[in-house]
């Protein structure tokens, strides 16, 4: 069956993506893409029977390469060309707060390994809420605020 790759972004179009080329891109650019990922299969969920999937790939890029979710779909499919058409036009342009909120939490995460990593910190001076390196399940009605506030997040000093 014919596989095509449509590109969608790196992030919600509106927002600012990681730059090819700065010495954090990859670690930033491998979370944003995560999270954007994570935040289109929950607003867009891939229709049940449907042959297709958002995956993230890496493209060749003068400065390096660069990252992007992309819906890969069957073309032969007309659920699945649907979706993939229907996902380009309707992505969302911001971060919603559960997004936000894992960007955050993901950035905390890598702080906290990069400590233990170095020596800085202990794996059992991790916040218990890091130490499984999954992501909290968030509840979707709640604000970025109520998120803060039900699942605080570990701020270094």
């Amino acid at each position: 069956m014919p596989s095509q790759i449509m590109n969608i972004g790196p992030v919600p179009c509106e927002e600012n993506a990681a730059q090819v080329g700065r010495p954090d891109y990859e670690e930033r650019s491998r979370r944003e893409c995560q999270v954007f990922k994570r935040m289109l299969e929950r607003l867009h969920p891939v229709p049940a029977d449907c042959q297709a999937g958002l995956v993230i790939k890496s493209f060749p890029h003068d400065f390096g390469s660069y990252r992007e979710v992309c819906v890969r779909y069957e073309d032969t499919d007309p659920i699945a060309t649907g979706y993939a058409f229907d996902l380009e036009s309707n992505t969302p342009a911001e971060w919603d707060a559960i997004a936000r909120y894992e960007l955050i939490w993901l950035e905390r995460l890598e702080v906290l390994n990069c400590a233990v990593r170095k020596g800085e910190m202990s794996q059992d001076d991790i916040p218990a809420a890091f130490r499984t390196g999954q992501l909290p399940a968030l509840p979707a009605e709640h604000t970025f605020s109520q998120l803060l506030a039900a699942f605080p997040l570990w701020f270094s000093a």
